[in-house]
């Protein structure tokens, strides 16, 4: 009777061992899915930098190229506000814009009131 059961149970083993090689792997179709999540992500990411690039170098054109515009504001104090609000340090706005470090957190100072 042990000998049936031990017999039965490699059996058994034996077929779900050949059962499992056949069946389909849902983890590997889950795995491509995520590949393709992942690579589409990067390429939007890509396109998105790509795009914020061209944006931020049309904030920046120098401005002799720019033309004039009337406000409150000249085109050096907006430039000076907005790489502030970049988290640009003071000195790299100084050199960015040809003005002293002193000049440049005046106006930052100016502009922030």
């Amino acid at each position: 009777m042990v000998e049936y059961t031990i017999i039965a149970l490699a059996a058994l083993s034996i077929l779900l061992l050949v059962l499992s090689f056949f069946a389909k792997d849902e983890w590997k179709s889950l795995e491509e899915q995520i590949d393709q999540l992942a690579v589409s992500l990067a390429q939007e990411t890509y396109q998105m930098k790509k795009r914020l690039q061209v944006i931020e170098e049309e904030l920046l054109i120098p401005e002799r190229r720019r033309p004039p515009r009337r406000g409150p504001f000249s085109d050096t104090e907006r430039r000076i506000f907005f790489l502030h609000k970049q988290g640009f340090p003071l000195e790299e706005i100084a050199q960015e814009t040809g003005l002293t470090v002193a000049e440049v957190e005046r106006i930052v100072r100016r502009l922030l009131r």
